[in-house]
C-alpha cells in the first residue's frame, strides 16, 4: 500500500466520549494470535488537536486515514513488548489509552486515548477512528506520535500520526449588530451541549419596548407565570411557538434548521437559546450533541414581551470549523 499523507487541523473536539475513561487495571494481554501477520507500508498523516480537557475526541474517517481493512480485521495497537489486538486487549473503553511516543499503556502512563468505532456502532454511519487528551497529561507546543492499525491473521495494516498540540483556543464567538438586537454567534461543533453566554444590549431591548428600566421585564420573566406572557419563542414565519411550556431545561427554547421552535430531538432539531436569569441580561447558546456538522446554521428568535409591546432577539449560529477574528455578521 502507498503511504498516503493525512493532514487535518482539528479546531475543536467534535464528538463525544465518555466522561471520564476507566483504568481497566490488572490487564493482562494474551499472546498474540496476529504476531506472524505480514506488517504492509505504514500510513502516515499529521493531525493537529487543542489542548483538551474534557475526554473529547476528534473522529477521523477510515477513508481520511486511507485505510480499507478487511470485516474480519481487528484494532490494534503496539505496546512495548508486543502488538495488543482486539478487544481482549483494549485497555479503554473502545481502544487503547496511549503513550506520547505511540505506544499502548494502562491509564496511568496514558497522554491519550485511541479508540475505533465500525459503522453502525455507536450511532456512527461510518467507520472511525476516535482519538482524545487524557486531562492535564499534554503540553501546548508538543508534538507526540500515535501509532495504532488493523490486523488479521495474514496482514497488519499500520497507521503513524503525528500530532501537533496547540493551545487551547476559545470555541466560539458571538458579534452583535448594529441594532442591539441581533447577535452572529461562531460555534465549532459542540458535544456536550456546552453554552455560550450572550450579555443582551439592555438599552436596545429597553428602546424597542418603550421602558426606561427594564425592571418589571426581568421581575416577570422570573415569576411562574412568565411563559405564555413575557418569552415566547418566534417560529420563521413571525409566529410564537405553539407549545404549553418551554422546551429547552430552563426559560428558553430548541430551535431546527427551518428556524422553528421544536422539541429536544425533534425534526431537525439542533441549537438552543435559554434565558440565564441573570441581570444585566445574557441567553446561552448552545447545540446537540448530534445533528450538526460544519456549516449548520440556525436563525433562532426569542420575543420579549412587556405592556402589549415586542422586542424580538435574533440569534444567527453558524457552525464553523474554526473561529477565528475574520468572522463577520451572518446575513
Amino acid at each position: 500500500m502507498n503511504i498516503k499523507h493525512l493532514i487535518l487541523f482539528v479546531v475543536a473536539a467534535v464528538t463525544a466520549a465518555s466522561c471520564s475513561k476507566q483504568d481497566l487495571s490488572g490487564f493482562d494481554a494474551p499472546e498474540s494470535a496476529y504476531r506472524d501477520a505480514k506488517v504492509q507500508e505504514t500510513v502516515t498523516g499529521d493531525l493537529t488537536l487543542r489542548l483538551d480537557q474534557k475526554y473529547r475526541t476528534q473522529d477521523i474517517t477510515l477513508a481520511e486515514l486511507g485505510v480499507s481493512p478487511s470485516e474480519d480485521a481487528v484494532f490494534y495497537a503496539p505496546s512495548k513488548d508486543s502488538d495488543w489486538c482486539g478487544k481482549d486487549w483494549y485497555t479503554s473503553e473502545y481502544g487503547f489509552y496511549m503513550t506520547g511516543t505511540g505506544y499502548a499503556c494502562q491509564r496511568a502512563e496514558a497522554k491519550f486515548f485511541v479508540e475505533y468505532h465500525p459503522a453502525g456502532t455507536a450511532g456512527y454511519r461510518e467507520s472511525v477512528v476516535s482519538i482524545g487528551q487524557i486531562p492535564d497529561a499534554c503540553t501546548a507546543g508538543e508534538t507526540y506520535t500515535l501509532t495504532f492499525g488493523f490486523a488479521t491473521p495474514s496482514e497488519k495494516q499500520p497507521v503513524t500520526l503525528t500530532v501537533s498540540v496547540l493551545e487551547n483556543l476559545p470555541w466560539a464567538a458571538y458579534k452583535e449588530h448594529p441594532d442591539g438586537l441581533t447577535y452572529t454567534v461562531y460555534q465549532e461543533v459542540n458535544t456536550d451541549y456546552t453554552a455560550l453566554e450572550i450579555p443582551i444590549n439592555e438599552d436596545a431591548v429597553k428602546n424597542a419596548l418603550g421602558l426606561g428600566s427594564l425592571t418589571k421585564l426581568l421581575d416577570a420573566m422570573q415569576s411562574d407565570t412568565a411563559y405564555d406572557t413575557t418569552m415566547r419563542g418566534v417560529n420563521f414565519d413571525g409566529s410564537y411557538d405553539t407549545y404549553a411550556k418551554y422546551t429547552a431545561n430552563v426559560a428558553g427554547y430548541w430551535f431546527n434548521q427551518n428556524g422553528d421552535v421544536c422539541e429536544w430531538k425533534g425534526e431537525k432539531w439542533g441549537a438552543y437559546i435559554e434565558w440565564d436569569r441573570t441581570s444585566p441580561m445574557i441567553f446561552r447558546l448552545g447545540q446537540a450533541v448530534e445533528n450538526n456538522v460544519v456549516g449548520s446554521r440556525y436563525d433562532m428568535k426569542i420575543a420579549l414581551i412587556c405592556e402589549g409591546k415586542e422586542a424580538i432577539l435574533t440569534f444567527k449560529l453558524k457552525i464553523v470549523s474554526e473561529v477565528t477574528d475574520d468572522l463577520g455578521l451572518l446575513q
